[in-house]
Formats: C-alpha cells, structure tokens, sequence
C-alpha cells in the first residue's frame, strides 16, 4: 500500500498547483485515437495464505519486475467539446511473476514451483489540467475493470513425482496514476504515465490441504511506468 500511498501523492500534488494553472487548455487535434502501450511493471504478491486449518505458509509475499504490453483506444473530449477529460479502453498483457516455496508449509516437506500471468481490461478516465502550452500537459487518472489471473504450477510432495497444475481466475481490477501528455505532431501524441494497479485475487486451485491464494486489496498489485504512443484521426 506505500506504493498506492506514493502515486496518490504525485496526483494530489499536482491537481491543487495546476488547477488554477495559466490557459491555453489542452488542444488535439482530433477527437479519436488507438494507442500501443508498454513500460516495466514491479508486481507484488503480499498476504498469500493457505486453507483454513493447514500449516501456514513459509512464503507469504513476492516481488518480480515483469513487463506490461497492451493496446487502447479512446476519445478526446477536449477536440469538441472543450472538456479536458479523455476517456478509453486499455487491455495490458502481463508477463509471468513468479512464487516459489520449499517447503511450501512451515514442518512441511512439499515444494511448490508456481508463475503467475496477469491481464486486466479497464475503462479509464484522465483528467487534464493546463499549464499554459498547447504542447504538453499534465494528467490524473482512474480505471475499474476485469482481472484474469492464470497460475501454473508443480507441486512436489517428498519421495514422490511432480504434479502440474493450471488455474485461472476473474476478478475486479481498479487503478490510480499521474502522468503528463506530449504532442508531437498533428496526430500523434505521447503520454507518460506512472500508477498503481491492483490486479485482483489469485487462487492456486491446488487440493486444500496445500492450496495457496491471494484475496483483498493490494493482494496482487503492480507500479508500473507506462509509455503511450497514441494516433489521433
């Protein structure tokens, strides 16, 4: 949660200081666009636990830097409307984290091999503010969506063969962040944008007696930099 803590920070420095910021307003071109997207992401799995009644866990949290590629597309309501508000539709693919434990319970014996793979699809909002230029602005934004989470894994119990397993789960997905835009041309611009992600629950979908999983907020999240390419029409 300090890294939610941090980005919300930079966005509430940034709104009070800009909001009465010098005009002109932010000025594209054209109204709609499609965007690639890309940047590292530092996931983190924290408060993994067990079934109810089993021994607990010897590996609770993990930390991986992955990558996140995607794709948007969206609208400027600032091109007619005067509002500096634009709004869109991301899909970012994760690649796998991963958490291992051996042995997976605390007087166990067993060794849990596992990755996990993250894609969210999210409607998201960014409000500018104008800070004098028709070139650059500053932004805060917001998102709620779908998270799929996949899990592979490969239990190994004492003296016996490794069993594999596959399990995926949907939950909800929200995300808070700050950035600034960049035009670089009638129809293209960039945006830089870093910002916090909570990528939903895990569950391992292993028997219950050695079963892991990962629920409530923060459980599974991401900071992340993320580098926008849009193209406006």
């Amino acid at each position: 949660m300090r890294r939610l803590s941090a980005v919300l920070i930079i966005a509430a420095a940034l709104a009070p200081s800009l909001a009465h910021a010098a005009s002109p307003h932010p000025a594209p071109d054209h109204g709609w666009y499609v965007a690639g997207k890309g940047g590292p992401s530092l996931e983190m799995l924290s408060g993994a636990s067990g079934h109810a009644g089993s021994a607990p866990l010897t590996e609770t949290d993990a930390t991986n830097a992955v990558g996140a590629f995607g794709m948007a597309g969206g609208y400027e309501w600032s091109y007619r409307y005067h509002i500096p508000l634009r709004t869109e539709l991301e899909f970012i693919n994760r690649t796998e984290m991963t958490y291992d434990a051996s042995p997976l319970q605390k007087g166990g014996s067993g060794a849990l091999a596992s990755t996990v793979q993250n894609v969210t699809t999210m409607a998201k909002a960014y409000w500018h503010f104008p800070v004098g230029s028709t070139r650059w602005w500053p932004f805060v934004s917001g998102g709620v969506g779908w998270a799929h989470n996949t899990v592979k894994s490969e239990y190994t119990a004492s003296g016996q063969a490794a069993s594999k397993n596959t399990h995926a789960e949907d939950s909800v997905a929200w995300t808070v962040g700050a950035g600034a835009t960049f035009k670089l041309g009638p129809q293209v611009m960039n945006d830089i944008e870093i910002r916090y992600v909570d990528l939903g629950s895990v569950d391992w979908g292993l028997p219950a007696d050695r079963n892991v999983s990962v629920s409530g907020p923060g459980g599974l999240s991401a900071t992340e930099l993320v580098f926008s390419l849009r193209y406006m029409f």
